[in-house]
């Protein structure tokens, strides 16, 4: 047990306070956290009060940062945790901020599926776009869920090769070539080349 014998706002951050128990500093917290757990100057309070407290805090300041951050682009879960953990908050802190934030509807790793294969379905392939998203962290089965419901990329394709041969020499080998380092399948590049007059058939 120790008492707390002083509590003081931050010179450097006005949402946060300075506990002192027995005239030395503990720890600090947000001021919001050391309201909603009732501290005051002369209470008793054991460790265990002060730990759930600091917790408390340290979650709550965890998920301020994720929710700015959030707010420049949507970010999958793994790049909230990444990033919260790259900040120096704890696995059990950054795992609390995570929970709030999902259950907010703050991340979700389905709809960020979604939006990204609509934005990139007219210029990568499925190939790509399932790697880039496991890259981002998101678990393969959310990804092949998400995948399962791409449209033919046929038309992609052709758009994509059209740009190219508009550009470059037609060589339809380069070009096939071209296409699959895109993610593209050879069946989708096949077909969209198939009609298509272009050197090297």
């Amino acid at each position: 047990m120790g008492k707390i014998t002083d509590i003081k706002p931050q010179s450097r951050n006005k949402g946060r306070v300075s506990i002192f128990i027995d005239g030395r500093f503990f720890c600090g917290l947000e001021k919001l956290t050391a309201l909603s757990h009732r501290l005051a100057i002369g209470d008793e309070i054991d460790t265990r009060q002060l730990a759930k407290a600091v917790f408390d805090s340290e979650s709550a300041a965890a998920f301020e940062k994720a929710a700015k951050y959030l707010g420049m682009r949507p970010r999958t879960e793994n790049e909230i945790r990444v990033y919260l953990g790259g900040k120096g908050y704890t696995q059990e802190v950054t795992a609390a901020a995570v929970d709030k934030l999902i259950g907010y509807g703050y991340i979700d790793d389905k709809e960020y599926c979604r939006m990204y294969i609509e934005s990139y379905k007219h210029k990568s392939g499925a190939r790509k776009i399932e790697a880039e998203l496991l890259g981002k962290g998101i678990e393969r089965d959310t990804v092949v869920d998400a995948l399962d419901g791409l449209d033919s990329q046929t038309d992609a394709v052709t758009r994509i090769a059209e740009k190219y041969l508009f550009s470059h020499k037609a060589d339809k080998r380069k070009l096939t070539a071209y296409l699959m380092n895109k993610g593209f399948d050879y069946d989708t590049v096949k077909e969209a080349l198939g009609d298509m007059e272009i050197n090297g058939d």
